[in-house]
């Protein structure tokens, strides 16, 4: 998977579960889908994240030449 895609994927599959979710209680359609929408964009911006954090962890773990 390209990692530019990653993030967008990662999102719409948080919103699409937070539709489903809201969509068993007894709430509006169309607040359903506000909510999956700051959802997504919360799964969005938190993948982008974790990737950020997994580089950084991943880069201070590697040994420094310092012949």
């Amino acid at each position: 998977m390209p990692k530019q895609l990653k993030p967008y994927l990662e999102g719409l599959a948080v919103g699409f579960v937070f539709i489903s979710i809201t969509l068993l209680f007894s709430i509006p359609f169309y607040m359903s889908l506000i909510i999956g929408a700051l959802a997504a964009l919360g799964g969005y911006r938190n993948s982008i994240k974790m990737d950020q954090e997994k580089a950084d962890k991943k880069a201070q773990n590697q040994p420094k030449d310092t012949e």
